[in-house]
């Protein structure tokens, strides 16, 4: 009876195509399962940035002036998007009714942007992989560069494209979309001027704040734009640029927020900025509280305000990895994270903004087992910038 029984059943379970469905649901419960695995992988490796409800560090210095421009409902392009790290920073501060319009050209780069967007739950961020160039709808090369620094340019002839992508100009895309910036950030591994050329129409008509990276010995994009009517001021020393002889003696790579001259007065940016002498540090303030760290011996207490620190070290290392930055107790407000030879020749000139009355440490920290004995710290100079006094900075959000 017991064999009739299995014989009967085996025969309903074919009649009734049981088996196939049973081998489709437990297909369909793996697929599942791998997708939470991996919803739960990506959750744990945002890559290049932290995730927003951590505080974000990418580029403190540009962070800091977006924080001051960037209003609720303003439109925004980020153009040289990289991992989105600004993107994300751009989506807060103009918020839901706002737009960021976020361009990148490496197909390599587009889809960690586009994670990291998603991610960080920028739903007013619209993403676009496109050279922003001097003209549309022409083709140019992508070059691979270190840390992800993808670039339109070559270093040597010998050099391979990775890639070829089409080009948009920014007066297209505004004449297009019909959105009109507030503000343009621009990071593209030298071409900026190119998109400048490009976007000339909407500088002259809308007037936006503009970030750029560039290079002090490439006056281009600043002869254009203050003949526009824009004012240049570096923001690591918060020094009005004329000329290349307005920066620091011997740093490297800089970005400069440009203003134009009828709109200074919406800004706390008011020229000529009132520096202030707070405090004066020696190598002697400083004290090896590990194996691997250095910091103040005692914090420094600072009042509300911005503040710059100019520190003089001195580093020929580049085998090696190191985090530097500003604490306030234990949270790190300002950070930089590279080999130490790049941190002294280009980012020695720190710039802080407190919202409240604190206590504040700095520190260099070597990661990984590294070291460096060529490192070695001279002086270090805390500068408060008085027009912040009374500012009030926007909130983290």
């Amino acid at each position: 009876m017991k064999s009739l029984k299995n014989w009967l059943k085996n025969k309903l379970r074919k009649a009734l195509a049981i088996a196939g469905i049973e081998e489709a649901i437990a297909g369909i419960e793996e697929s599942i399962q791998k997708l939470r695995d991996t919803r739960s992988d990506d959750s744990k490796n945002v890559f290049g940035i932290s995730f927003w409800y951590e505080g974000n560090l990418w580029e403190p210095p540009v962070q800091i002036a977006l924080r001051d421009l960037c209003r609720p409902g303003d439109v925004v392009f980020d153009v040289g998007a990289n991992f989105g790290g600004l993107t994300t920073v751009m989506s807060r501060m103009v918020g839901s009714r706002g737009i960021v319009c976020s361009f990148e050209a490496s197909p390599r780069i587009i889809g960690i942007c586009q994670k990291n967007i998603v991610m960080s739950g920028c739903s007013n961020v619209q993403l676009y992989n496109v050279a922003v160039y001097s003209k549309s709808n022409e083709t140019v090369p992508i070059y691979l560069g270190g840390h992800l620094n993808d670039s339109i340019y070559s270093n040597s002839d010998e050099e391979v494209a990775a890639f070829n992508i089409d080009t948009l100009s920014l007066d297209d895309f505004v004449d297009f979309t019909s959105l009109v910036p507030n503000l343009i950030k621009m990071d593209i591994e030298g071409a900026e001027f190119d998109a400048i050329i490009g976007a000339l129409n909407t500088i002259t008509t809308a007037r936006p704040h503009l970030i750029l990276e560039t290079q002090p010995s490439d006056t281009r994009c600043l002869d254009l734009l203050r003949d526009k009517g824009y004012v240049a001021i570096d923001l690591n020393s918060y020094q009005e640029i004329k000329s290349p002889t307005d920066y620091p003696q011997g740093v490297g790579i800089r970005n400069n927020l440009y203003i134009h001259q009828d709109r200074l007065s919406e800004t706390p940016y008011s020229l000529p900025f009132t520096f202030v002498e707070v405090k004066t540090l020696t190598e002697d303030d400083f004290i090896k509280t590990s194996s691997s760290m250095l910091a103040l011996k005692n914090p420094l207490k600072l009042d509300k305000g911005r503040y710059l620190i100019d520190l003089d070290f001195v580093a020929q290392g580049t085998d090696n990895e190191m985090m530097c930055g500003v604490k306030v107790q234990d949270k790190i407000i300002f950070r930089y994270h590279a080999y130490t030879k790049l941190i002294a020749d280009s980012y020695k000139d720190w710039v802080i903004d407190l919202s409240k009355n604190c206590e504040a440490n700095i520190y260099f920290e070597f990661l990984n087992g590294t070291s460096d004995k060529t490192f070695a710290i001279k002086s270090a100079r805390v500068i408060r910038i008085s027009q912040f006094d009374n500012f009030k900075s926007a909130p983290y959000i």
